[in-house]
Parts: C-alpha cells; structure tokens; sequence
C-alpha cells in the first residue's frame, strides 16, 4: 500500500487519531486521548507519526510521551500504535516503530517503553520478533476493569511492558532478522486466537490469564526475561521464550 511518513502536527492530524482510537480499540469518548493531549505532548518533547495516503488520509499513527524513570533517565512511553483494518499487514505499524527508533536515536533517548496484552499473540509476534523489544515487567490488571472497549471483555487488563533499548545489540539483531542463537530457558503459552476465546467461552480466557500471569511473573521473579515468541502456522498457540538476564540489559 502506498503510503508517506510524516509528523502529525495539526488539530486536523489529531482529530483523525481520535477518529483511528474509536475505529481500532472501539473505545467511547471516556477512554479517548483527547486533542488536548497530543498537543500537549508535541509541546512538552513528545510526538506523533503518522501514516498517510497519496491523498492525505492518516492509515496508521504511533504517539510518544516524554518520560523519566525512578533514576530521572530519560525514555519515550509510546502510548499508542494503531493502523486502520483496511491498511493492516501492509508494513505500516513496523514502519511506525522504526521511525519511533529513529527519531529517539536522534535526540539520544535510550529506551522506549509501552505496555501491551500478554494473551494478544499478534502482538506479541510483533513486538519481539519484528522490534526486538524485551519484556521484564508484568502488571495486574494494570488499568483496572473499567475499559469501555469491547476488546476487553470483561477480564483483568494484564499487561507487560516492552523495552525497546533504541541501540542494544539485540534490538539491531531482531530489526535485521537475525535469529537468536541461544535457546530459551522457560517458555509461556498463550492461545493464537484469545479473542475468539473471550466471545465464547469466557471462563476459558479467565483461566488462560490465571495461567500465564502465575507463569509469567514465576520466571521473572527467577531473573529471566522475555525476548522471543514462538509460533507455527495454523497452530492453536503460541510461545512466549524466556532467557537469562546477561547482554541485552541496558542501564
């Protein structure tokens, strides 16, 4: 699909982010970021990229907030990726991210983090095998039950937090497809299809998140981390891939 990359700077970008949250996440307007955020955040070191067509329209954005940790380091918290359902598998969200790299390389950030469904397998695929983001941090019901979103479903908004080290050696490795060459430690299932689960058999997904989040937080609180998923064409799962701590770390 034949798209252009550019900064989303104007209140028209920005009403078409809002209209894109609605679209994807089906959110109602409680849980939409409003136009005052974005242009807080691209005031305040912040910024949005977006995706568009020959003729303007936005397929796809990826907002960032500035940030500081407990060490007052700098990072980007990317708090939002989404590309429209007619514009998905087209690249555009891997092309996203890599500008997001690249604009954090520019201005020497080291890190940027975002939170993301552990059960989402797509996801999942995405953010480690595509990015090379590394997973140590695994929250409970981290954005508490009141989601208005019909993705959610009623279960515990779960969440691990990505580590996208701007320039780790693991991080160019993944980018540049490269394997990794040693084997995991422990792995974590996780269905392909959660959200079919979650239509219908409720219970079944509940249990699936009991499972992983037990499983998940075990190996990390054994000193390993994530950095890989495992899946197979037409396969009913998929697999979390744990490591031990050594070389990707970045302080």
């Amino acid at each position: 699909m034949n798209h252009s990359i550019r900064d989303c700077t104007s209140f028209d970008d920005f009403q078409n982010c809002i209209r894109m949250q609605r679209e994807v996440w089906q959110f109602s307007d409680l849980d939409i970021t409003p136009l005052r955020s974005f242009v807080i955040a691209l005031n305040s070191g912040g910024f949005t990229i977006g995706a568009f067509d020959p003729q303007g329209r936005l397929l796809g954005f990826c907002h960032a907030l500035a940030a500081f940790n407990a060490s007052l380091k700098p990072y980007y918290y990317s708090q939002m990726t989404a590309v429209t359902r007619e514009a998905q598998n087209a690249g555009i969200g891997l092309r996203l991210k890599l500008a997001q790299l690249e604009r954090a390389q520019e201005r020497g950030i080291p890190l940027i983090v975002w939170t993301f469904d552990p059960l989402q397998s797509r996801n999942a695929y995405f953010n480690l095998v595509k990015l090379g983001a590394v997973v140590r941090t695994y929250r409970i019901n981290y954005y508490g039950n009141t989601s208005t979103s019909v993705l959610h479903r009623g279960l515990d908004t779960d969440r691990v937090f990505a580590e996208w080290w701007v320039d780790s050696e693991h991080t160019a490795r993944v980018i540049r497809g490269e394997a990794r060459p040693d084997r995991p430690e422990a792995v974590v299932e996780i269905p392909a299809e959660i959200n079919e689960i979650k239509v219908h058999d409720p219970a079944e997904a509940q249990r699936w998140q009991e499972r992983v989040r037990e499983e998940f937080r075990q190996h990390l609180a054994n000193g390993l981390y994530c950095a890989g998923f495992a899946r197979e064409p037409h396969s009913p799962s998929g697999r979390y891939l744990f490591f031990a701590d050594h070389e990707d770390r970045k302080n």
